[in-house]
């Protein structure tokens, strides 16, 4: 596990329900957990579907089968247990995913959670304040990672040939590699840390070996 994967920041060991699971359980989990959606599993413990806080608010509907309004809404006003109250499918993604391709699906969809997979199992839930989280770590901790798990563990790249400063989350990198092919491979990488805001890389080539 890396610290650019949705295993990494994800809240691990969600709650979920069955889809028998009474309507009432489901409130005092949400209130009781300070959660706003639980998952909903099979009896193989397979995600079916996901209750969230708007499933349980069309009960409070002064009319809860009015003809203006959705009829999937219309039945949750009146469900009493899990399955008729969930939505599904269920947004997912994998434990192992990457932090960017969870960004991308948050903005794709509109979701505001996505629960977490591995080995085809709720492993976790992922909120998109989790992936903003990232951003809050220390220059400090980012520069270590970047010199020296990318820099000197995976290009073989050491301080005397590049050199490494991060501001606010922006990593600078300044040197000179042999190969011209050399230079994209390490903005690629560092681009993939959690954390990185920027990549500005300032890289120089001995001869060049791109056509």
């Amino acid at each position: 596990m890396t610290t650019s994967t949705v295993s990494a920041v994800m809240t691990a060991d969600p709650i979920t329900v069955t889809t028998q699971t009474p309507f009432k359980d489901i409130a005092e989990l949400l209130t009781g957990n300070g959660i706003s959606a639980v998952g909903v599993v099979d009896k193989t413990g397979a995600l079916v579907g996901v209750v969230s806080e708007a499933d349980l608010l069309p009960h409070l509907w002064d009319d809860p089968k009015p003809r203006w309004r959705d009829r999937r809404l219309a039945r949750k006003a009146t469900a009493c247990a899990a399955k008729d109250l969930m939505t599904s499918p269920v947004v997912t993604i994998d434990a192992e995913a990457p932090l960017a391709v969870a960004a991308a699906k948050f903005a794709r969809t509109g979701v505001r959670r996505l629960f977490v997979l591995r080995n085809g199992k709720p492993a976790g839930v992922l909120s998109r304040r989790d992936l903003v989280g990232v951003f809050t770590r220390g220059d400090a901790d980012l520069e270590r990672e970047v010199r020296d798990r990318v820099l000197r563990e995976r290009l073989n790249l050491g301080p005397d040939r590049v050199r490494v400063e991060v501001r606010a989350g922006i990593v600078t990198v300044v040197g000179r590699v042999e190969r011209r092919s050399d230079i994209d491979p390490v903005t690629r990488l560092i681009h993939e840390l959690s954390g990185v805001v920027e990549v500005r890389n300032r890289l120089d080539y001995v001869w060049n070996d791109v056509a």
